[in-house]
C-alpha cells in the first residue's frame, strides 16, 4: 500500500512539472519577439500539456485500480496510448523545428526523418499481436517511446544547444539556460525512450517515472530562465525606443533654439547687406582691381554664407520638407571645400570620389553637414595633418568617408558626440550643435551617420546616402 502511494505521488509530481512547463511557456508574451524560436514554442507547450495530462490520467487509473482491483478497460488503454502518442509527436515536431532554425537548410532531410520515424512507429504498433491485450498496449507504448520520444528528445536537445549560440548577442545567461534545457531534454529522452514505464533503475528501488520527473524538473528550471531572454529582448527594444524619443526631443529643442537664433541674426545681416550696397554706391569710381573692391567682395561672400546658415536654421526649425534632387556628390564636396577658404591650406586634404555619381539630396544641407564635419576634423588635427575624403557606391547607397589623423575621441564620449550641446572642446570653443545638426540632416535624407574613433589615432565619419544615377565623371585629388 505504501509503495502504491509512493508511485502515485511520483506521478502527481511528474505530471505537475509538465503542466508547469506548459504554463510557463504560454504565459510568456512572445508575439513581438524577433527570436525565431518564439514561433515554435506553442508546439513545446502542447507537448507539455498533453504529456502532463497523460501522466495524471495514468495516476487516476492507478488510484482506481488500487481501490477497485479491476483491470483497465480497452477504452482506458486506448486513451493512454493516444495521449502518449500525441504528446511525443508534438515533442518530435518541436525538435525538428528548433533544429531547423539552428541549422538553416536542413528542412528537407528533417522532414524525411520525421516521416520515417512516425511511419515506422505506426506500422510497428499496427502489426498483428498474439499476446494478451495488456501486453500489447505496454509493448505499443514502449515502441512509441523508442521510435518517437527518444528521437524527439535528441532533436530537441541538440536543437536547443545549437540555438543557444544565436541568442548570445541578446542574453548570455539566456544562451546558457537554453544549453542547460537542451542537455536536460536529452537526459529525459534516455529515461523516457529507453526504459519501459514501471521499471526500477538498478538498485535504487526507484521507478523510472521518478527519474523522468526529476529530469523534467530540470527542463522546467532551465526553460523558465531561458524564457527571460524574451524579457531582456523587450527591455532592449524599449530602451532603444526611449533613446530615440530622447534624441527626438533634443533635436526638437534644438529646432526651437535655432529658430530664435536665426531670427536674431537675420535682422543685423539684412542691415549690413543694405549698408554695404549703399557704401558701394558712395565709393568714388576707381579701378576695380583696387584692394577695397576685393575686400567688399569678400564681405559680400561671407554675408551670403551667414545668411544661408540663418535660412537653414529657419528651415530646420519650421520642420518643412525640401525636395530631394539628384545632385553630383563631387560638386557638394567642392563647394564645401571652397567655404573653408584659406584655412584648408594648413592641412593635406585628399579627395577621391571616382564613380560616386549622384545622390538624392538637398545640396546646401549636405554642404552644411560636411562643413561641420570638416571643421571638427581640422580642430582635432594638428597643422600639417592629413584629412581624406573618399566615396564609393555600395549596392543601393553611396558611402562617403571623412578620415582625419587627429587626436580622436575617447571611448566614453563616442556615444554622446551627436547629442545636442555635448562638446569636448574648451568653453567658448564649441557649442556642441554641429554633429547633432549633421544627424538631423542625415535623418532628413533617409541616410545614416556613424562615427568611429580611437583616442590618439584619429576619427572616421561615415555618411550613407540613398543612391542617385551613376556617372563616369571623376573628381581629381586635391
Amino acid at each position: 500500500m505504501e509503495k502504491d502511494l509512493y508511485i502515485l505521488i511520483v506521478y502527481l509530481f511528474y505530471g505537475g512539472v509538465f503542466f508547469a512547463l506548459g504554463v510557463s511557456i504560454t504565459s510568456r508574451d512572445t508575439s513581438s519577439s524577433k527570436l525565431k524560436i518564439a514561433r515554435f514554442l506553442w508546439i513545446f507547450s502542447l507537448f507539455a500539456y498533453t504529456h502532463g495530462t497523460h501522466e495524471w490520467f495514468v495516476m487516476i487509473h492507478k488510484i482506481n485500480t488500487l481501490y477497485t482491483a479491476t483491470d483497465p478497460t480497452l477504452t482506458t488503454n486506448i486513451i493512454k496510448l493516444g495521449l502518449v502518442l500525441t504528446s511525443f509527436l508534438f515533442f518530435l515536431l518541436f525538435g525538428a523545428c528548433v533544429l531547423g532554425i539552428a541549422g538553416p537548410g536542413q528542412e528537407g532531410w528533417l522532414g524525411i526523418l520525421l516521416a520515417v520515424l512516425v511511419g515506422t512507429a505506426l506500422i510497428s504498433i499496427l502489426l498483428p499481436w498474439k499476446g494478451s491485450l495488456a501486453g500489447y498496449f505496454a509493448w505499443a507504448e514502449f515502441r512509441i517511446r523508442n521510435l518517437i520520444a527518444l528521437p524527439g528528445a535528441l532533436l530537441t536537445g541538440t536543437g536547443l544547444i545549437l540555438y543557444s549560440r544565436t541568442v548570445r548577442g541578446v542574453s548570455k545567461k539566456g544562451a546558457l539556460n537554453f544549453t542547460g534545457a537542451g542537455l536536460s531534454v536529452i537526459v529525459y529522452g534516455i529515461f523516457a525512450g529507453l526504459v519501459p514505464s514501471g521499471a526500477y533503475i538498478l538498485s535504487t528501488h526507484l521507478p523510472v517515472e521518478f527519474f523522468r520527473g526529476l529530469s523534467a524538473l530540470f527542463i522546467l528550471y532551465f526553460m523558465m530562465h531561458a524564457l527571460h531572454t524574451f524579457d531582456e529582448e523587450r527591455k532592449a527594444v524599449i530602451e532603444e525606443r526611449l533613446d530615440r524619443f530622447v534624441r527626438s526631443e533634443k533635436l526638437s529643442a534644438l529646432g526651437r533654439l535655432a529658430a530664435g537664433v536665426a531670427h536674431e541674426i537675420n535682422n543685423p545681416l539684412a542691415n549690413m547687406s543694405l549698408n554695404l550696397e549703399i557704401l558701394k554706391k558712395e565709393l568714388p569710381g576707381a579701378d576695380p582691381s583696387q584692394s577695397h573692391h576685393g575686400r567688399i567682395e569678400m564681405i559680400e561672400r561671407n554675408l551670403e554664407r551667414a545668411s544661408r546658415i540663418a535660412r537653414q536654421l529657419l528651415h530646420v526649425s519650421s520642420e518643412r520638407d525640401s525636395e530631394l534632387v539628384e545632385t553630383e556628390l563631387r560638386s557638394i564636396v567642392e563647394g564645401t571645400l571652397n567655404l573653408l577658404g584659406s584655412r584648408k591650406k594648413d592641412y593635406y586634404i585628399t579627395v577621391n570620389l571616382d564613380g560616386t555619381g549622384t545622390i538624392k539630396a538637398i545640396p546646401w544641407k549636405i554642404e552644411e553637414a560636411l562643413l561641420n564635419i570638416l571643421l571638427n576634423a581640422m580642430d582635432a588635427t594638428p597643422s600639417g595633418g592629413r584629412i581624406s575624403i573618399s566615396g564609393k557606391r555600395e549596392k543601393n547607397h553611396v558611402l562617403l568617408k571623412i578620415i582625419d589623423t587627429g587626436i580622436g575621441i575617447d571611448p566614453e564620449n563616442i556615444e554622446r558626440v551627436m547629442e545636442p550641446f555635448f562638446t569636448t572642446k574648451e568653453v567658448g570653443q564649441g557649442t556642441g550643435l554641429g554633429l547633432s545638426i549633421c544627424y538631423g540632416i542625415m535623418e532628413l535624407h533617409h541616410g545614416q551617420i556613424t562615427i568611429t574613433s580611437d583616442s590618439g589615432v584619429g576619427t572616421i565619419v561615415s555618411l550613407s546616402f540613398p543612391e542617385g544615377k551613376e556617372t563616369d565623371d571623376q573628381y581629381p585629388a586635391g
